[in-house]
């Protein structure tokens, strides 16, 4: 099994490969069968939940795909829910399709209808994404839609959906106006957006799409195999199909536990609309202190920054660090008593914006992760377009600190010459 991390250094690839041997799904061979095209059979009356599931397997990520939607036939499409795929391979078929995804218990082949046969499409394109949603929210309403974008994730720095063919990936940027234009559609917020994707689950990534989604569940570590248990998610939900967006948020997280229990987790879930007056704010104000305080008490948050939870993959160093790590660590060790205040007072907004979280194997996670780098020439110039840099003073700190602490990085010195990759399998 792989993970499914993108890392924006090029040249040559690298995956990191682990075998685990997982309860269900562990065929190394699918068949997809060529159904003619779906066109009565299904209701279009309104149901409990939608789930728009936009794949983009035009890459390494095809036998994972392929897994994940045989996950998701086990249990299938009911009368409550809807179960809607776009998917796009490099070398299976060509072009994209959409699925309705339909109960199947055979684990060696997909048998759910083929809705459309498209010509091929840029999965990296915001507007591929906006068409399949808006089409999806049209053809298969429900009073709540759960959108899964399915793919390699690098959390605000490398975006997700990366299609090898048009060359191409979302940034946060491409999200925030795909997002924007779904909500004009839609006339609401997405209910709930799931990342099946690695490092998605940060602050900076939410605070793009903070007005148009209600809750938000990424993972703040890599997404192992598969990616999430679908037979499981779904079996769940269907038991309670009258779930609110946060239950169903909860549900998700449990599962992905129960099922990766022997590996290192870190997932969350957050009321993304309230970020802004909870999170941010308080963020703001931290890092506003700081600014006044990084002469005096540099020793200090040079060492609440060596304690802080960082999820890097492998030997590559994302320089995201669990925000709520941070917090603590500063209120611990710098003595000023307003920032020690504000330290604390950002770790009660955490809390009280988390709907649920779970780790396994990750001491220091809590669910949310922030970019934080140490040295100058890993501070990326693209940083201060991001929304949370436009609202906040996180990055006039991030430049203060660098600037005032010109000692040898905290961390080590990795010379790279090769594109790393991380995928799940």
């Amino acid at each position: 099994m792989v993970y499914r991390y993108r890392s924006l250094v090029k040249k040559t690839a690298i995956v990191f490969i682990i075998t685990v041997t997982l309860p269900i799904l562990q065929t190394s061979a699918f068949k997809i069968k060529e159904n003619t095209l779906l066109k009565s059979t299904i209701s279009l009356q309104n149901k409990q939940w939608t789930f728009i599931i936009y794949m983009d397997a035009d890459n390494d990520l095809e036998k994972a795909a392929l897994k994940s939607i045989n996950s998701m036939e086990y249990s299938g499409s009911n009368k409550d829910i809807n179960i809607i795929v776009q998917l796009d391979t490099k070398t299976i078929f060509k072009g994209v399709r959409r699925y309705y995804i339909t109960k199947d218990m055979d684990a060696w082949s997909i048998r759910s209808e083929i809705i459309q046969n498209l010509s091929e499409k840029d999965m990296g394109n915001p507007d591929t994404l906006v068409d399949f949603v808006e089409w999806a929210i049209k053809h298969y309403p429900a009073r709540r839609y759960c959108l899964v974008l399915w793919d390699h994730g690098n959390g605000w720095q490398g975006g997700i959906c990366y299609d090898e063919t048009s060359k191409s990936h979302l940034s946060m940027l491409d999200l925030k106006q795909a997002m924007n234009e779904i909500k004009k559609f839609n006339d609401k917020n997405i209910d709930l957006i799931l990342f099946d994707a690695c490092l998605m689950g940060m602050l900076e990534v939410y605070y793009q799409i903070r007005e148009t989604t209600d809750v938000i569940v990424g993972s703040e570590d890599v997404i192992w195999g598969e990616g999430c248990p679908y037979h499981m998610i779904l079996h769940d939900l269907k038991n309670k199909p009258e779930s609110n967006a946060s239950t169903l948020g909860k549900i998700i997280i449990e599962n992905y536990a129960d099922y990766y229990s022997s590996f290192s987790i870190a997932m969350g879930a957050f009321y993304n609309n309230l970020l802004a007056d909870n999170i941010v704010n308080k963020l703001d104000s931290l890092a506003q202190l700081l600014i006044e305080n990084t002469k005096e008490y540099k020793k200090e948050i040079k060492k609440a920054i060596e304690e802080t939870k960082t999820f890097d993959v492998g030997d590559y160093k994302t320089n995201y660090r669990d925000l709520y790590d941070f917090a603590r660590e500063i209120k611990n060790l710098v003595p000023d008593k307003d920032v020690k205040e504000a330290a604390g007072e950002l770790m009660k907004s955490i809390d009280n914006t988390k709907i649920f979280f779970t780790q396994n194997k990750n001491r220091g996670a809590y669910g949310l992760s922030i970019y934080l780098p140490v040295k100058k020439s890993d501070y990326k110039d693209e940083y201060n377009t991001i929304d949370l840099s436009i609202a906040t003073h996180w990055d006039d700190f991030i430049r203060k600190y660098i600037k005032t602490n010109n000692a040898k990085s905290l961390i080590p010195v990795h010379i790279f010459s090769k594109k790393l990759w991380g995928f799940l399998l």
